[in-house]
């Protein structure tokens, strides 16, 4: 079905898979919700259709499929079964996140900078980051905005996942240090 942004509802949707959720973009046309699927500049909308076709007839079970023209920008959106629920409030999401593997993702080379880190004259801290690059991190990474970055942080705090090692501070968007607690 061709449509155009104005026919259907932007959103954030919860999608479960085991014991892992995710935030992803959607859409709610008629009560059905949808994930985003190719995009394709507007002129080649004719190539969107055929691959929209192909998933349709597919012989797997038939997916519902949906395209979406906004400007420039053709996307094809597909119903996903393991679609939870809207986000109702943008600060859902940090309640939805898996932050295990939130922590695993920190963690990776693509990760936060962990590094030895000294202040003043202080011993170092060992296997640390900043707060200030963790918060970039997670609002590139996660498209939050920096206030839903700093309560994610905390609720990696509240949760025992990490601790700031300045001081007991909330965490907070500035140069403070950081430790996962499986790095101490």
């Amino acid at each position: 079905m061709l449509l155009k942004s104005q026919d259907v509802s932007y959103c954030q949707l919860v999608r479960q898979f085991g014991t892992t959720s995710e935030i992803v973009s959607g859409v709610n046309y008629q009560g059905n919700l949808f994930v985003r699927g190719n995009t394709y500049p507007v002129h080649q909308r004719q190539l969107a259709i055929t691959e929209m076709r192909r998933s349709y007839l597919d012989p797997e079970p038939a997916v519902a499929c949906l395209l979406v023209e906004d400007g420039d920008i053709a996307t094809i959106w597909y119903e996903d079964r393991y679609i939870l629920k809207i986000v109702e409030d943008a600060w859902d999401i940090v309640k939805y996140l898996n932050l295990a593997q939130l922590v695993n993702d920190m963690r990776s080379p693509q990760g936060v900078t962990i590094e030895n880190r000294s202040q003043s004259f202080r011993l170092p801290y060992l296997r640390c980051f900043i707060g200030r690059e963790a918060v970039d991190w997670m609002s590139a990474r996660l498209s939050l905005d920096r206030q839903q970055a700093v309560a994610l942080g905390q609720r990696l705090i509240d949760d025992n996942w990490l601790k700031n090692l300045s001081d007991r501070q909330p965490f907070l968007d500035a140069d403070l240090f950081y430790q996962f607690c499986m790095d101490k």
